[in-house]
């Protein structure tokens, strides 16, 4: 055995790998080797749970786990990443409001920091769409469904309406097809309460790339998904892109513009910036690792996950697969890695990572799915109680077990909650607008302060007979103290364009802002007005 020296590992990342793998390293590692995990977070997302948590079937703190609770012996250290040194074997962190960077040195690293999210190829997505990466991000969309219910209740506008009450979801895989079943289900136990929807009035779209939905499943299995999400209403638009998004709904590539309030892309993971920056190899984006899981080049760095470029087989054969971002393979994976770190500290040989998958599941919602286990096909209900067991089993403490599926229980028996609980979100933003799209409309609170950042509008004032063009650097709406302009002014986009929106509470704090700033400018004034009017001390009166 090395020495004492040689047995701190270091792990990156918060999510299935990193918390497995530092689970399954602390139960093998003796009392001389240190584990310590960095995360962003004090707790580990359950993402699989996603879906119901945006679909109100389960809370979101059954979604979620404490490390420190789950990980036992292990030191979890809560900050964020900055940079990685692999020559001098440290990791650079800031931690707490004040940013203090502190080196974490490490002699065998683990990186664990699975995907983010990247919507940047497809103008205006980034800032439109709902994502569901982490549990909040599954909350908001949640409380935003409830939102465009309560506000298609009351609007008496019958194109503002169908814009609330149509749904699209983008991306036909895994998560996309799962939040859109517990998406539908939410809204359909919902209806009874709001007297002014009826169900026909509910739009709900899933558009997919591809020629079908649920790509990893076999072809009858996804065709009977695909025909069950149709016949509770579900449109399906396949081989269909989307070229862009606004604040009124999509455009696909074929140039059809679906308006719609609830926008949701279950699309573009892409590496962290942090994996970027590393001085290692990428293959698509991803880590190249060999079958031990030891990173290229680099004896004592290790990568597993959905940030790794797993080999299944040989590297060298062309027709060789890689680990797919699975829970259920990244927690084979971790069993496997901490296995070869520590036969790695003790000097013996690691083993090649091999692995046959049980299956793959998916939930459609309504209490049906579909599932491949050990090459048995299943379908509808049994299907779906399959998957919550599966899940249930891979939870990573028995209380939790206890909450989720006491949540499960419930929603069986009774209502799902309507409370819409508004997740703090920036309210000043980015808004990106299509030609044609109505901006501000007379008689309409414009909420706030529109700059112009790109393209063009028209501003009409019809009782006044008066139009003009605003372009980049020109303001509409709000005046800067937030005082309101003319309530009979239209704004319409005259073309693809982007504006900064500031809200009205922000305009009210940069208005009392300036007006502090100003009167120090004052204050400063007059005193140097005093200061020239008096005599110097030292001069002869």
């Amino acid at each position: 055995m090395q020495g004492t020296t040689s047995r701190r590992i270091v792990i990156l990342g918060g999510g299935f790998g990193g918390v497995f793998a530092a689970k399954q390293l602390q139960a093998r590692a003796g009392s001389d080797v240190d584990i310590e995990l960095i995360s962003r977070n004090n707790f580990f997302v359950f993402q699989p749970l996603l879906s119901e948590v945006a679909g109100g079937s389960i809370q979101p703190a059954d979604a979620v786990s404490p490390l420190r609770l789950f990980l036992p012996g292990v030191r979890v250290r809560v900050a964020e990443i900055r940079k990685v040194d692999f020559s001098a074997k440290t990791v650079h962190v800031t931690v707490g409001r004040g940013d203090e960077i502190t080196t974490v040195p490490y002699d065998q690293l683990v990186i664990a920091l699975g995907q983010i999210v990247d919507l940047s190829r497809t103008p205006g997505l980034s800032d439109r769409a709902f994502v569901m990466k982490d549990v909040m991000d599954a909350f908001r969309i949640r409380n935003h469904v409830l939102q465009c219910l309560e506000d298609a209740d009351e609007t008496t506008d019958p194109v503002r309406k169908s814009r609330l009450l149509t749904f699209v979801v983008i991306g036909g895989g895994f998560t996309g097809v799962e939040v859109i079943g517990e998406v539908q289900d939410l809204i359909g136990k919902s209806l009874k309460y709001y007297r002014n929807i009826r169900s026909d009035e509910i739009r709900i779209v899933l558009i997919q790339h591809g020629p079908g939905i649920l790509p990893e499943l076999p072809d009858h299995l996804a065709e009977y998904a695909t025909d069950k999400l149709r016949r509770r209403g579900i449109e399906m638009l396949l081989n269909t892109g989307v070229n862009s998004a606004s604040v009124s709904g999509v455009e696909t590539d074929g140039g059809d513009t679906i308006d719609a309030e609830t926008i949701i892309a279950a699309i573009g993971n892409a590496p962290s910036p942090l994996v970027r920056s590393l001085p290692i190899e990428l293959d698509r984006g991803k880590i190249v690792v060999d079958r031990c899981f030891r990173v290229q080049g680099l004896d004592d760095v290790w990568a597993l996950g959905d940030n790794a470029h797993i080999p299944l087989g040989e590297p060298g054969d062309p027709k060789v697969a890689y680990a797919p971002p699975l829970a259920q393979f990244a927690v084979r994976e971790a069993k496997v890695l901490a296995q070869n770190v520590l036969a790695h500290l003790k000097g013996d040989t690691p083993k090649a990572f091999e692995y046959r998958s049980m299956g793959t599941m998916a939930s459609l919602g309504a209490r049906t799915g579909v599932a491949d286990i050990l090459g048995v096909k299943i379908t509808g209900f049994f299907a779906w109680a399959a998957w919550r067991l599966f899940y249930l089993s891979l939870l990573p403490s028995v209380a939790t077990r206890i909450r989720v599926a006491m949540d499960w229980l419930l929603d069986l028996v009774v209502s799902r909650s309507i409370a819409e609980i508004r997740a703090t979100q920036a309210a000043s933003r980015y808004i990106r607008f299509l030609a044609g799209d109505l901006v501000i409309e007379p008689g309409v609170d414009p909420g706030g302060l529109y700059v112009v950042i790109s393209g063009a509008f028209d501003s009409e004032m019809p009782e006044a007979d008066q139009s003009r063009t605003l372009g980049p650097n020109t303001c509409f709406g709000m005046a800067i103290g937030g005082e309101a302009g003319s309530d009979q002014e239209r704004i319409t986009a005259r073309e693809d364009s982007t504006v900064y929106f500031v809200e009205k509470s922000d305009l009210e704090r940069l208005a009392m802002v300036s007006a502090l700033i100003k009167q120090g400018d004052g204050t400063k004034e007059s005193a140097r007005s005093d200061a020239k009017g008096k005599p110097d001390r030292d001069s002869p009166s």
